[in-house]
């Protein structure tokens, strides 16, 4: 009875942690336009409802759900290569069911799941067979964490007035019970299947924290030394069944990596993370776990750490020695240089990002600690009653032998059970003290993020109906890319709401040029050198319109289409999104090597008339056309030898007329590309007609019927040769990699044929 009223209590006080998030974050389920990676991650979202939508109609194949071509950022590119995918897929499929707005379902789910972190890591507790107090104190842990925006664990990373990270936050929920069945799994053999399910729905949640995870899986072979080929064989099933599960995204993600950007715009503590001082500075003066406040959490940690390497317990013990791992990785680069790119696909990875798991083993360790503490005192309490009755004994009116009789059944009857209601108590009350003094950061904090939240729904219903009107006049215009200022000039400041309209617009379905939500396609770095007074960049990227504030002086040669309230619209005309250059240079170099000398390419006589062939390979493959090769981003070498980028820009000796007898008949979209009938009057060696969207090898082109290879052409664009004079139909579309439709079907028939067999031997 008494163990079945802790258990009670422990379920009371964890129903206290999550009720207090509903309270503290009430404001994020109503929540009308993000300002944050929510834009980004909702736009996911609503790019696969699109998917769902021409599935059903038979116009796109299901494939298209795990590789489709997303072109509202950056000239576009393939982002389920590259990120999230399945839970926008499931997402967008629930609200097409259900008929609730895809926009609502999104914020209602992800609220839920910063909400209810706490019974995740609940779970996982119980999962591996930790007592239940143990279980309320790691809960009550994730919730309290908190740091300055460190896109860590705390809640500064999900909520509308922070990073907005839904896609890390989804992972972040499942993460707890991946680590635990996974380690449950190689400790004891026991629940393989779960451990695969949970891992692989972490990793399509966010496959970055997916990879920081599974570094711990090998770790823990060490400490289970004893049964050491029981464990490494467990390990190889483990890592074999979720290498299969998952080949369909690793395989074709690392073979295009040369097709995925690294970009020298981002922060380079992203990539590098923050160095040995830095962190250490972090987490001693309480940034990394208890910003703002007493460092009581840090402090829990740091001693649980070596509380843990004292002790016999062995999940313990190997957790302390995984935050010391995770604590020394997040040194990053900045500490260890190359050296840690020895880590497969780490080269290219946001090191930063390692301050999850730092968090997440730290959470285990500080909370083991607590509960040892509190089921330390509560057995000192037992001694302080004890010696109150052996103390008050000589006053007793019964005989010493009946005072030691009642002494012994006393002690007989003070189980683990009372020990642990009784800690429970303890725990309880030390809980509303954490929650009413150790947490008013949070809840600054939270009270903050509602009143902003408050504000920004109202300002935004002030200017929706003025941004609606623009949206709906561009709904009507032909297809082209759209300006709406970026994060580096006016358009900061222009917003819908509190959401800046190029935001808003790219939430919206258009294809927007300026803003950078994510880097990975090929274009992300060149256009940042995009010069909005010059017409030749509206052409380069076919922008047809640009939306700006109505007292804004935009391009002399753009014309009024539509104003509403602060927000009008201009046309810009361009000559669409297939356009005709030669292209008799290649310049050859690492993708890290072209960012200078696409922006000479931009300053050039060259500009919009030729259009340089993009090679990874050495220049002189094809010997009809002048050669360049990178040799890194400020030198170059052509038939001169060696040269550097600045001294001598590699474009200014080169010079070419437009081609000529060109014309476009028509050009329509497709629903996954495009296609035009253009016509060349006289043959033309070197030219390429240019199609507007980033190069990728999954773009299938086909002249007049006939599938046609493609090259990479400057800034990194898709060139069509096209040489004899004549009348060509082309047609463009990006469509799933056909490696990648084989290993889905291939994962579908291998794990479908393991778990039928399962479940027959189970039977049996």
């Amino acid at each position: 009875m008494s163990n079945l009223k802790s258990k009670i209590l422990a379920i009371v006080l964890l129903f206290l942690v999550i009720a207090v998030n509903f309270y503290l974050y009430r404001n994020e389920f109503k929540v009308l336009s993000d300002p944050n990676d929510n834009i980004f991650q909702y736009a996911l979202v609503d790019e696969a409802k699109n998917i769902w939508l021409n599935i059903f109609h038979a116009k796109l194949s299901p494939f298209q759900l795990f590789d489709s071509w997303n072109e509202r950022w950056a000239e576009g590119f393939p982002l389920p290569q590259y990120y999230s995918h399945i839970p926008e897929a499931a997402i967008s499929l629930a609200g097409l069911i259900s008929g609730v707005s895809t926009y609502k379902l999104f914020v209602v789910i992800r609220t839920l799941a910063a909400v209810l972190i706490p019974l995740s890591f609940f779970f996982a507790a119980l999962i591996l067979d930790l007592p239940w107090l143990f279980g309320v104190i790691l809960a009550f842990f994730s919730q309290v964490i908190f740091t300055n925006g460190l896109y860590g664990i705390d809640i500064s990373s999900f909520l509308w007035r922070g990073w907005g990270l839904s896609a890390e936050l989804f992972a972040i929920f499942l993460l707890p019970i991946a680590f635990a069945y996974g380690i449950d799994y190689l400790a004891s053999k026991k629940n393989l299947g779960k451990a695969l399910i949970f891992n692989f729905l972490v990793a399509a949640g966010h496959f970055g924290m997916f990879y920081l995870l599974a570094f711990i899986f090998p770790l823990f072979i060490v400490f289970n030394f004893k049964k050491i080929k029981e464990t490494v064989v467990r390990f190889i099933v483990f890592t074999a069944l979720l290498g299969v599960s998952l080949s369909y995204f690793l395989i074709p993600f690392l073979l295009t990596q040369n097709y995925r950007n690294f970009s020298y715009w981002d922060s380079l503590w992203k990539f590098n993370s923050w160095g040995v001082k830095q962190s250490i500075i972090f987490l001693f003066n309480g940034d990394l776990f208890d910003y703002n406040r007493l460092p009581i959490l840090t402090l829990l940690i740091v001693f649980g750490v070596f509380y843990g390497f004292l002790q016999k317990n062995k999940l313990f013990k190997f957790l302390s020695w995984s935050f010391i791992f995770y604590f020394v990785f997040f040194w990053g680069r900045t500490t260890f240089g190359h050296i840690i790119d020895f880590f497969p696909g780490i080269s290219e990875f946001h090191l930063h990002r390692i301050v999850v798991m730092v968090q997440f083993v730290g959470l285990w360790v500080g909370a083991w600690l607590v509960y040892n503490l509190v089921t330390s005192a509560n057995k000192f309490l037992s001694r302080v009653e004890l010696a109150f009755k052996l103390a008050i004994k000589p006053f007793a009116s019964r005989s010493s032998s009946e005072s030691e009789g009642s002494l012994r059944r006393w002690l007989a009857q003070t189980t683990d059970s009372r020990k642990n209601l009784l800690a429970l108590i303890i725990i309880s009350l030390s809980s509303l003290f954490f929650i009413f003094k150790l947490e008013q950061p949070v809840f600054k904090y939270a009270q903050e993020n509602n009143d902003m939240i408050i504000r920004a729904n109202r300002e935004y219903q002030v200017d929706y109906p003025d941004y609606y009107k623009i949206v709906q006049t561009l709904r009507k215009l032909p297809k082209a890319r759209v300006y709406a200022g970026k994060p580096g000039n006016w358009g900061k400041n222009f917003t819908v709401g509190e959401t800046q309209v190029y935001m808003a617009l790219s939430r919206d379905g258009f294809a927007v040029s300026g803003f950078l939500p994510e880097s990975w396609s090929p274009n992300s770095d060149q256009e940042q050198f995009f010069d909005e007074s010059n017409p030749a960049f509206y052409k380069l990227y076919n922008i047809a319109y640009v939306v700006a504030p109505t007292n804004y002086k935009v391009l002399a040669q753009a014309s009024l289409i539509d104003k509403a309230g602060k927000y009008a619209l201009y046309k810009v005309t361009t000559d669409g999104w297939f356009g005709l250059g030669r292209s008799n240079i290649v310049v050859s170099g690492k993708k890290t090597d072209f960012l200078n000398v696409t922006r000479f390419w931009f300053g050039s006589e060259l500009f919009n008339l030729d259009y340089p062939q993009i090679s990874f390979q050495t220049a002189s493959l094809d010997s009809g056309k002048s050669s360049i090769s990178l040799e890194d981003l400020n030198h170059y070498t052509d038939s001169q030898g060696l040269e550097d980028i600045w001294v001598k820009p590699p474009f200014n000796q080169l010079y070419q007329n437009e081609p000529t007898g060109f014309q476009k008949v028509t050009e329509r979209t497709l629903v996954n590309g495009y296609s035009a009938e253009v016509k060349l009057n006289s043959s033309c060696s070197d030219c390429v007609v240019v199609l507007r969207e980033s190069f990728h090898p999954n773009w299938v082109v086909r002249l007049n019927g006939k599938k046609v290879k493609t090259i990479p052409v400057f800034p990194f664009f898709i060139g069509i040769p096209v040489q004899g004079a004549g009348v060509y139909q082309i047609s463009a579309t990006y469509e799933p990699g056909l490696l990648k439709n084989l290993l889905l079907i291939l994962e579908v028939l291998f794990l479908g044929s393991i778990a039928f067999v399962g479940i027959v031997i189970r039977k049996r």
